[in-house]
């Protein structure tokens, strides 16, 4: 299961979110309306066009430095977590040896009886 998920997240990957996109739409496309009803003549309507782009650069900005963090912290958890898999491995296998051991002097034990 968790291989899928990889997989989608990796067909995501380079791509902004879908929900803060579609909420950043939403309002800015609600501001502009709003504004466009209050200011009607042509200077005011390019003002709303000029700090629209504006917005939406800042929005797509925010959006991709948000996305690099998320990837940056999505590494340094990969790493750490491979290194958690390294130890329990390690102490799966100290355990093992051990258990064969321990097995090992109990059947002397009960050879020697």
């Amino acid at each position: 299961m968790s291989d899928q998920k990889m997989g989608k997240q990796s067909e995501v990957k380079g791509k902004a979110n879908p929900v803060a996109v579609a909420v950043a739409g939403a309002a800015i496309g609600a501001g502009i309306a709003v504004a466009g009803v209050v200011l009607s003549d042509e200077i005011n309507r390019e003002k709303i066009v000029k700090i629209a782009s504006t917005v939406k650069g800042n929005v797509k900005k925010y959006v991709d430095k948000t996305q690099k963090k998320m990837e940056v912290e999505k590494k340094i958890l990969g790493q750490r977590i491979s290194a958690d898999k390294l130890k329990v491995k390690k102490v799966v296998a100290s355990a093992k040896n051990s258990l064969d051991k321990t097995t090992k002097e109990v059947n002397n034990a009960i050879k020697s009886l």
